[in-house]
């Protein structure tokens, strides 16, 4: 008996050391530029088809073949306390291709990578305002009153996210609005941000807000084309006429910060009810954020909104490409009065068209640019939105070179780094 639990005790130990055995991949640049901390994706199910199961708590590290350790994190994506992808940092001169060693460790032993990226909501308890992982919007909240109010519910009235060049924000309440927090400090500070001492609206020497929302999109808030009772084609925004809005955070780590906003039973028309899910993800050392929208309760095809605050621009810049295109502005049009570009790179496959809407009347979305987009029950449609300050970025001052970085960030995405697991 004794020798027969020794030989399944070697079986288990042979396969364990089997299921958890070293991997390479290689990665391609195949592009006629160099780049600098590309991020790639790997999902669990991939790295164990050739690594066999990956045990239980234990992550990968990534190894160039000269020993160097390649910033990376894991994330429960749908929250079932196991890690379903992971993302590392690499860089590459044009058409370079190396090697990169995966080997599998407990948490522990993995190197503690500096921190560059945040998603955060806080509630105010008392005069404090303590951080929460999931928030659901109370009914009847609405837009805070400063006259009246000292202090907000929650802290800069809404989730933030950011990273070491730019930080956004997002109104809890109806308006839903989305903000953008030019920043002049790699470190990361919005938690620190409007607390009772703090005016973010004037240049700290972290930033400030530099953008005024007003009636409009803002940073690529959300909205779809509707047809009032009228007949006419406007914007219905996301935001108002929502029986529940929920935030959750999904990741929080050194190289990507990831949080998912439901809007449950959203009725943008007295015949119309969907629900909305929007997942915002921001990574290190990226001028954008990512958003990918999923609606569901209706059959068919909608057209998805996000946009632009025109504001302080007369003018929409706009490129076509074979796989992406971008809707931008250039101007003074910062809070600061300085140059302010942003953008929203989308994919060609799902694009409609590039809009206007009216600067005033009674339209619930005013003073935006915007792009639409096709969107199809339970399939997620995405974009990115950008902001470069020239207080971050002296280079942003120049249109040119704005329109060019966008231009340069689409040749990127259109010739994705290749990746390849032996």
């Amino acid at each position: 008996m004794k020798k027969l639990l020794t030989f399944f005790s070697l079986l288990i130990i042979v396969n364990v050391a089997l299921a958890q055995k070293n991997i390479v991949i290689t990665l391609k640049n195949r592009a006629d530029f160099a780049r600098q901390e590309e991020a790639v994706v790997l999902s669990r199910q991939a790295l164990e088809q050739r690594a066999g199961k990956i045990s239980t708590g234990k992550v990968p590290v990534f190894k160039t073949v000269s020993g160097e350790v390649l910033p990376s994190q894991t994330d429960d994506l749908n929250n079932d306390d196991t890690w379903d992808e992971v993302i590392f940092l690499a860089s590459f001169q044009k058409r370079e291709k190396y090697n990169i060693n995966i080997t599998f460790v407990q948490p522990e032993q993995l190197p503690v990578f500096k921190k560059r990226t945040n998603a955060r909501m806080a509630k105010l308890d008392g005069e404090k305002f303590l951080s929460s992982t999931k928030e659901t919007m109370p009914k009847g909240h609405k837009q805070t009153d400063f006259s009246t109010t000292k202090m907000p519910l929650y802290q800069v009235e809404g989730p933030t996210w950011e990273n070491d060049k730019v930080a956004f924000r997002l109104y809890f309440d109806p308006r839903n609005g989305k903000d953008i927090y030019g920043k002049t400090t790699s470190d990361l500070v919005m938690d620190k941000v409007g607390l009772p001492s703090d005016n973010y609206h004037v240049k700290n020497w972290w930033g400030m807000d530099i953008l005024k929302v007003g009636a409009s999109l803002g940073a690529g808030a959300l909205a779809i084309q509707i047809t009032d009772l009228q007949g006419k084609t406007t914007l219905a925004r996301l935001g108002e006429g929502v029986e529940q809005t929920t935030y959750e955070l999904v990741a929080a780590g050194p190289i990507r910060s990831i949080f998912r906003l439901q809007y449950k039973n959203w009725q943008p028309t007295p015949t119309e009810k969907y629900d909305v899910t929007e997942t915002i993800s921001i990574i290190a050392s990226k001028f954008y954020y990512e958003s990918a929208v999923t609606i569901s309760g209706f059959t068919g095809e909608k057209n998805l909104v996000t946009g632009i605050v025109n504001l302080m621009s007369n003018k929409a810049l706009q490129f076509k490409d074979k796989i992406y295109n971008y809707l931008a502005t250039h101007d003074i049009q910062s809070e600061n009065k300085d140059k302010l570009g942003m953008g929203i790179i989308v994919q060609q496959a799902d694009f409609i068209a590039f809009g206007e809407t009216p600067e005033e009347g009674s339209d619930k979305v005013l003073q935006t640019y915007y792009v639409a987009l096709k969107a199809k029950a339970n399939q997620p449609v995405s974009f990115k939105f950008y902001a470069g300050w020239e207080a971050t970025d002296p280079r942003f001052a120049d249109a040119n070179h704005f329109e060019n970085f966008l231009k340069s960030e689409i040749n990127g995405f259109s010739e994705p780094i290749k990746v390849k697991i032996k």
